[in-house]
């Protein structure tokens, strides 16, 4: 799988840059990191900040959105991995 950063600082584009797909720490660790620019978070649903969870650490603060938030960009698309996320979602109990 990946995560898909959205930052304003080149600290951290610089960590997901060096995590990319194909990279060494992909072959290590088995995920990929998509630096993603802020326009992304323009698809979530309205009022998506409300509901994400975030946690600090040290100087970095982390915020994901809600698991329904997430999906609903990917269920505009319908591509068949994107049916999967959800189907796999539904069966853990994100959804």
């Amino acid at each position: 799988m990946d995560v898909d950063p959205v930052t304003d600082s080149d600290a951290v584009a610089e960590l997901a840059y060096d995590a990319l797909i194909g990279s060494e720490f992909e072959r290590v660790h088995g995920w990929h990191v998509n630096l993603m620019p802020h326009m992304v978070l323009d698809q979530l649903p309205t009022g998506w900040r409300d509901r994400a969870s975030s946690a600090t650490y040290g100087h970095l603060t982390v915020v994901v959105p809600a698991t329904p938030d997430l999906l609903a960009p990917k269920l505009r698309r319908n591509e068949p991995r994107d049916q999967q996320h959800a189907a796999l979602a539904r069966e853990v109990g994100l959804l």
